[in-house]
Parts: structure tokens; sequence; C-alpha cells
């Protein structure tokens, strides 16, 4: 299979990687506005010869031109391009892949998850796959919840968990995923499956503490936008009490966050003296994070995702726990990166092995629930990556 990959930032160099291993693989054309930054890694070793091209997938006719004759095109640029890209790869006739989906694009407006599902009938008629938000979450977190739903009659609520710890020095707390989808992520106001309908919260709510497996302990949670959310009550066909999403972040820069948001400091338009220059503020304060993308050397610390269904079987209630750890010096030792951008690049993998073995569902725009969770995890359990889980018995 002939597999294109939009931008190689963290996550698209470490799927790249991934990839040129894969038997599957046949070709790999790596695109990125920053042309030495895709040409660099046409030295990665591997069975499977990488071309490189610089390119803005801003530019359609360029991008349209550059994919044509691939079988799949995976964005690993920016949530906010893939409805564009999903164009691009119908006009081509090649199938597609992303990791994540964008917000609305205005206030109150249809998230992007659901503008790329309303895409599925065009790919149907073209004969062709989408599989959308196929990471590690969403993605695995998606399948892990299918899994644990699939042994239960009844499902009360879907808790799904993420983040983890890091230590760079001179920073306190950072992301370790794009900057701007961290930002959007956490200022778009997260949405919880409640009452047979998705319930608006406000940004960075509902703070709680949670347990994560060693060596990420306990860390204060908190909800924000993810996809999981708004597809897994549509997907899994069963009645679901509540489904919320929540992730590790630093008790003072939530507090910084909201503060500087509600001085309307962080929107776009928003314009600072910087010299001779007028920036914005909102790139100036991203800017005082390290650049994930550059992180290939160990970092101390762990990633995890935590993933508990809470319902019935029979007369027992139960909740069943998927939780997947992993350090950042193993995600180094295997691909010189972090815990985050491996796993996650290794869910898009996974998702590119199944369109390979057309192992997904008929044509279509789908998220990751709707593949065979038993294929999904048997492709995770040959990288050798861990997996844990877990029953616990409720009062009646």
């Amino acid at each position: 299979m002939r597999v294109a990959i939009l931008g190689v930032g963290g996550l698209g160099r470490t799927l790249a990687s991934e990839l040129r291993g894969d038997s599957r693989v046949t070709s790999l054309l790596l695109v990125d506005l920053y042309g030495e930054r895709a040409r660099v890694l046409t030295g990665i070793r591997g069975r499977v010869a990488i071309e490189a091209k610089q390119l803005n997938v801003e530019n359609r006719i360029a991008l349209t031109k550059a994919i044509a004759g691939v079988d799949l095109v995976i964005n690993a640029t920016l949530p906010k391009y893939n409805l564009a890209i999903m164009q691009a790869a119908l006009e081509v006739r090649a199938n597609y892949l992303d990791p994540s989906a964008a917000g609305p694009r205005e206030p109150g407006g249809l998230a992007g998850i659901f503008e790329q599902l309303a895409m599925g009938e065009a790919f149907k008629d073209a004969g062709l796959s989408g599989l959308v938000s196929m990471g590690l979450d969403p993605g695995l977190s998606n399948v892990m919840a299918r899994s644990a739903a699939e042994r239960l009659d009844t499902i009360d609520a879907i808790r799904i968990r993420s983040g983890g710890v890091a230590t760079l020095p001179g920073y306190t707390s950072f992301p370790l995923y794009s900057r701007e989808v961290f930002l959007s992520d956490i200022l778009t106001p997260p949405s919880v499956w409640l009452d047979g309908a998705l319930q608006d919260r406000a940004p960075l709510s509902e703070p709680e503490e949670y347990g994560f497996p060693p060596p990420v302990g306990s860390q204060r949670t908190y909800l924000i936008s993810h996809e999981e959310v708004k597809t897994l009550p549509k997907f899994l066909h069963k009645p679901i009490g509540r489904v919320d999403f929540k992730y590790v972040l630093d008790p003072h820069l939530v507090q910084a966050i909201l503060s500087l948001d509600k001085l309307d400091l962080l929107a776009d338009s928003h314009m600072i003296r910087v010299g001779n220059q007028m920036v914005s503020f909102r790139r100036a304060f991203l800017a005082a994070f390290p650049e994930p993308s550059a992180l290939v050397l160990p970092l101390e610390g762990a990633e995890s995702l935590s993933v508990e269904v809470e319902g019935q079987t029979g007369a027992r209630r139960v909740v069943h726990r998927g939780d997947i750890t992993l350090t950042h010096q193993e995600a180094n030792r295997r691909r010189s990166t972090t815990a985050a951008s491996y796993l996650g690049a290794v869910g898009a993998a996974i998702g590119t092995a199944l369109i390979a073995d057309r192992a997904t569902p008929r044509a279509g725009v789908y998220p990751a629930e709707a593949l065979d969770p038993t294929r999904v995890f048997k492709e995770w359990a040959a990288r050798n990556l861990p997996m844990q889980w877990s029953e616990r018995a409720l009062d009646a």
C-alpha cells in the first residue's frame, strides 16, 4: 500500500518510522510545510523508500497533485485541515486516516468529528474507507471502551482519563502534543453525554483526582473537549448513562489559561508589540512552551490512558478497566520520541494496517470504535506494548 503522511512533526515523524518496517506498506510520501523536516527522514532505516515533498496543505491544487496515486492519505497536520484533506483524498480516490478531529468552526457549531462522519456517503459511493480520530486517545480509547462495553448488558458510565507526568529542566508544565491543538482542546467547551444527549460544560470544569498506574500515580484531571464523548454513544449501539473525558493538567496552568481567556488575551486577533513587530499574544504564549516535536532526548515520567466502563452483567454491577502506561524513556528507546507521540503514532499505524488488510467496516467514514477490538489488540500486542485489564465489583 502506498501511503502519504501529511505533516512530520512529533507524531508524523514517529508514524513514518513505524510504517517503514511494515510489510503492508510499499512506499511512503512525506509532505511538510518545512521541506527539510521531511527530507531528513528519508534516511530512516527500513525496507521502504521514502519520498519527501515541501508543500502547504492549504494549497488544494498542489496537494491533490502531490497525493495522486497513493492508496492512503494520513493527516498528521492540524485537525482544522481534516475536511479539506478528506476532499482531496476523494478526488484522487485514496483512503483517509487522521489521529484527531477539530472543534466547531464557530461557537455552538457542529463538532468537526460530525462534519467528517457526514462525508460517509461520499466515501461509500467511491468505495473508500475513512478512519477518523485513530490515535491513542481518541483511537485506542474508543476500541477499549467498545471491548469493555461488549461484556456488559447495560452501560451506566464510560470514563476516559488521560495524561501523564514529564520532567524537563526550566519547565513545570507543558503539553506533549501540538501546542495549538492543546490550547484549542482545553478552551473549547467540553461535552458530556448524559440523559441521552450531549451537554456542554464549562472549559476545564469538574476537577477530579484520579489514580493512574505507577509511575504516573494520582493526578488532577479536568473535563476537556474530546471525540470519544461524541461518537461512543452512537456507535456502541447500547444505551449509555454518561460518557466523559478528563485530562491531566497542572492546576496552576489551568488557572493561568482560564484567566488569560477571560481577559480575551488568547483570541487570535489580540496582537501585542514585541520590539518592532506585532505578534499574536496567543502565539507568544504558546511559544513559551517547548516544541513537542523537538523533544528527542529521554524525558523522565510516563504517559497513561485509563478507560473505565461501568454497568451490569446479569445480576452483577461491575467496572471493567483498561490501562495503558508507557514511560518516556521506553518510547525514546524505541523511536527517539515521547510516550505521547509514540503511542499516538502506534494507534495511527494500527489503523493503517487494518485499512491495508481491508479489516475496517465496509466503505464509508467511521470512528475507531467501529473496528474489531480483537484485530486492534492483536496489532497492539505484536508491538509488545502494555495493556492491563481489571474488574471491580460494585455493591448492588
